[in-house]
């Protein structure tokens, strides 16, 4: 009887021991992983983004059209302008979604949709639509597709 109860205690503590050991090795093997990333969050970190836009020559544009809309048009702010030296300053009241795509167009050029991963100045260039003309003091003149334009 006595070495039944000698026998039951050693399995017994022989089992804690096994799960103790088993508990440290994965204390162990966590402390040595790589640290997990958190994830990203849903929306930007800013209410505002600034940035400028230009044509391919580096020349800004003036009046360009920049605004921001979620890819599934969930999010969309107003419409904002670019100033004479081509820069746009967005405002939002509520902080701006991951998934947001700034949407800069400009008359006689290529339209831009660029999807926004963080809230650093962002600077677009344009490309001119074929078949527009310019006049000297850099306003366009004509289009193909509409003419001339007074």
């Amino acid at each position: 009887m006595k070495q039944l109860a000698t026998l039951t205690i050693g399995l017994f503590f022989g089992v804690v021991s096994a799960q103790a050991q088993e508990q440290a090795a994965r204390a162990d093997t966590a402390r040595n992983a790589a640290p997990v990333a958190p994830p990203n969050p849903a929306v930007l970190e800013c209410n505002t983004l600034v940035g400028r836009v230009t044509d391919v020559f580096d020349y800004p544009l003036t009046g360009a059209t920049v605004m921001l809309r979620g890819r599934n048009n969930s999010f969309s702010t107003d419409a904002f302008s670019t100033n004479s030296d081509g820069r746009y300053l967005i405002t939002s009241k509520k902080p701006i979604p991951r998934n947001t795509v700034l949407q800069v167009t400009a008359g006689g050029y290529n339209s831009v949709e660029q999807p926004l991963a963080n809230c650093k100045p962002l600077d677009i260039s344009l490309e001119l639509l074929p078949g527009t003309k310019l006049k000297s003091d850099g306003r366009i003149k004509k289009t193909s597709s509409t003419g001339k334009i007074k």
